[in-house]
């Protein structure tokens, strides 16, 4: 099984913060699976989606990147279920 988290922001691209993001995610077995630029201006925001092998290692990286200021939606099991956090909260998984 496989869990998923998405990090959104603002775009233009910002190859720096992707790799200090990536990095990070590295450290807790995560991999860039996804990377989600905007089309025809339609949307602002940029959504980077990694992968991890265990729950427990997704919601670390997770707490972690958004002590770091960056917006996190998830984890979540991947298939789109909805799935519960140590911290309780669901999130559904739209890009």
């Amino acid at each position: 099984m496989s869990f998923m988290l998405e990090i959104y922001y603002r775009a233009p691209s910002d190859s720096a913060r992707e790799q200090r993001v990536s990095a990070e995610a590295a450290r807790f077995g995560g991999n860039l699976t996804y990377t989600e630029e905007p089309e025809n201006n339609m949307s602002s925001a940029i959504c980077l989606t990694y992968e991890f092998v265990e729950m427990v290692a997704a919601e670390q990286c997770a707490q972690l990147l958004r002590t770091l200021g960056e917006y996190v939606e998830g984890p979540v099991d991947y298939g789109g279920s909805e799935q519960r956090g140590q911290d309780g909260t669901a999130s559904d998984f739209n890009c």
